[in-house]
Order: C-alpha cells, then structure tokens, then sequence
C-alpha cells in the first residue's frame, strides 16, 4: 500500500534539493556583487567576506526553501507524466492523491521547521551581517537616522523623518524638536538633505521650506525660512548604540513582542498626556505626531511576524501548485521548473512587499496585509490541484454550466 508513496517521496527529495541549491546559487547572484565589491574596492580580507556570506544565506534560504518546493513538486510530478506513470498509477487503482500525500506531510513538517527558523534564527543572521556591513562600508548620513521614528541619539535634538532617500541623502517630511531651547521649539519642513564633515565630528542638516513654530508664553509664533542648516554632533558612542539597535528584521519573536507591548504602554502615556497638555499648540502637536508613529510601528511589528509565518507556510501552497502545474504540462526538466518557479515568486513577492508596505503606513491591519498573497493564490491553487488530482473542476465547472 505505501510502496507507491514511497517511491514518489523519494523522486520528489532529489529535485527539491537540487531545486533548493540552484535557487539559493540564483538569489546568492545578487550579493555576490557586493562581496566583491567589498574586496576590490574595500580591501577586505576574505575570511570576513566569507562570514558576511555565511550571515547572508539564512536570508536567501528563508526564500529559497519554499520556492524549492515548487520547483521539486513541478519536476517530480512533471516527470510522471512525461513517462506516464501517472497513468499507469491511475490504470492500477491508486489514487493519485495518496502518493502525494507523504509530500505533503513532509512539506508541511518543512514549513514549520521554516517558521521556528524565519522567527528566532534569522533575525540574529540579519542582525549580524548588518552590523558587519555597517563596519565595513562607507557611511551614509540618512543612515544614522530612522525613517518613520522619534530618533535622540544627537544631544538637544528629537528628529522624526516620514521617508528618505539614502542614495541621495534626501529626506522628507521632516519635524526636529530642539530640547535645548529655552522656549519649546519645533521646526518643520518638507525636504532636506544630510552631509557629514570631513572629519565625521558632525552631520549638517539643511532644511529647504522650513518653519520654525515657537511657543512663548501664551503667544504662538511661526517663522518662515527658505533654507536652514542644523549642525548635529556625532560621536563613536553614539554609533556603537545605534548599531546595536536592532530593526523589525533584526528582531526574534520575543523581541517583537516585547517591543509591541512596549510601544502600546508609549501610546497610552501620550495618550494620557495629550489630554494634560492644555493650549500647547507645539507639544500637542508633537504628541499626536508620536501616538500616530507608535500606532504604525506597532502594526509594522506585527507585519513582520505575520510575514515570517505566511512565507513559511506558503511553502505547502507552493508544493500543491507545482505538483499540479508539472502534472498539466508533462515536462520535468529543471530550467523549466526554474523559470517557471522564478516567474510564479516574483509575482508573490511583489504582493507580499506591497502587503508590508500597505502595513507599515497603517492603511491595512498586518495581519490581512501578510496573508494577503496566500489567500489570493490559494483559489487558483485549489482549482489547478483539484484538475490534475481529482481530475474534478472545483470552480470553472460552475462557469460552463
């Protein structure tokens, strides 16, 4: 009864880590780049390179494991019916599903084993090889600043940048509260850019359209400037700290939760403050600027940990779709396979970074945002699976009739 199972099982884990080392060599291309970048024009030795390869791999292989999936199951069922033993299957009474069945299991042993890795493992590699880079390359200022958050690492300065452009050290949307004033102060603007001195001892932020808002007393007073330069001290001590801040992708499970829980007891201080302000026009201002950021944050947080769970579980859908597609087009060569599996993820990645995007700008609840890809393929998944394995149209019939 399980000899068949077992005979697909078996041509099934070949392909998949042949599939799995061709896609991992495939991501890896882009990195490669850099890597020698690193050593042509950085001079760097090459047992470091190797260790910010080493820390890069998890990265490409929380991509690669299930897309390897499709691609094996595309090759494994493909081959099948290239050689009509999918035929000869159904001609001896075994149900095609049952041979599929301990692919199954396995794929999904494998997608869990992915969200333990994608949810504890990989943050601490992103973690590393970013603290390496950061080592190792040149500097760019709107690094040194957080889009979207409250930033206080520069003395007698609260900086909130909304976006930034680190290739041309643009940043906008930008509000810089100055705490060493004697009157509460906040200057706005829409656009400015960032440079460092020769010596790194400052950053020279100028801002374009700017408005300086001053609360003196009870009178409020606004200040328009065409151009206004703020000189910011930096110091290694402060890199060091901002180095060791870790982001979303930095972050294990219990960093994230802990960091939502944190930010959700923020919101209620504020919110408690923003009624105990009064006519503070500038402090109320700047707390609903903060409640609204801790609100994004959180979602954001939530993103990432929803986002870890669903890639990993994509992994069974992408299995049934490939072993359904290789079924339908009787052909399991791997460039194939390859391609075809490169052109299905592109279109799930884009969906799934448009999901993330929509979740941290709060347009969408994160959880809806990260599942939004599986459940869009899920309905074309069941109904090419349902063809090949139950050769019964579970949607289209509906359509004919």
């Amino acid at each position: 009864m399980w000899r068949f199972p077992r005979y697909v099982l078996r041509q099934y884990l070949v392909p998949l880590v042949f599939a799995w080392a061709v896609l991992t060599g495939v991501f890896l291309m882009d990195r490669f780049f850099l890597l020698v970048d690193l050593i042509i024009r950085k001079g760097l030795a090459l047992q470091h390179v190797l260790e910010i390869l080493l820390y890069t791999l998890p990265f490409v292989m929380a991509m690669s494991v299930p897309l390897a999936s499709l691609a094996g199951a595309m090759m494994t069922f493909g081959r099948l019916a290239q050689d009509n033993e999918i035929l000869a299957l159904r001609s001896a009474g075994v149900r095609l599903f049952s041979v599929f069945v301990p692919m199954l299991w396995f794929t999904a042993l494998l997608a869990g084993v992915m969200v333990y890795f994608n949810l504890f493992l990989l943050p601490e590699a992103n973690h590393r090889v970013r603290n390496m880079l950061a080592d190792v390359s040149s500097k760019k200022p709107t690094a040194r600043i957080e889009e979207g958050l409250f930033n206080e690492d520069f003395p007698g300065y609260t900086i909130y940048i909304a976006r930034k452009d680190e290739r041309r050290s643009r940043i906008y949307d930008v509000m810089v509260y100055v705490k060493k004033s004697t009157v509460p102060t906040m200057i706005t603007a829409p656009e400015g850019k960032l440079e460092v001195t020769a010596d790194e001892r400052y950053m020279i932020m100028t801002l374009y359209g700017s408005e300086i808002h001053e609360q003196v007393g009870d009178n409020y007073r606004r200040i328009q400037s065409d151009t206004q330069v703020i000189n910011l001290e930096m110091n290694t001590e402060l890199i060091r700290r901002e180095r060791s801040r870790r982001s979303e992708r930095e972050m294990t499970l219990p960093m994230l939760a802990a960091d939502i829980e944190k930010n959700r007891e923020k919101t209620g201080e504020y919110e408690a403050e923003l009624t105990e302000v009064g006519s503070n026009k500038i402090k109320r201002e700047e707390l609903g600027r903060r409640i609204e950021s801790l609100g994004r944050r959180i979602n954001s947080l939530r993103a990432e940990i929803h986002k870890s769970i669903a890639f990993a579980i994509a992994g069974i859908i992408f299995l049934c779709f490939g072993a359904a597609l290789g079924g339908k087009l009787r052909r399991g060569g791997i460039g194939l396979a390859i391609v075809l599996s490169l052109i299905f993820f592109a279109f799930y990645y884009i969906l799934l970074i448009g999901g993330e995007n929509l979740a941290k700008s709060g347009k969408l609840v994160a959880w809806i945002a990260m599942w939004m890809p599986n459940l869009i393929f899920l309905p074309f998944t069941v109904e090419i699976f349902g063809e090949v394995f139950f050769e019964n149209s579970l949607f289209l019939w509906r359509l004919r009739r």
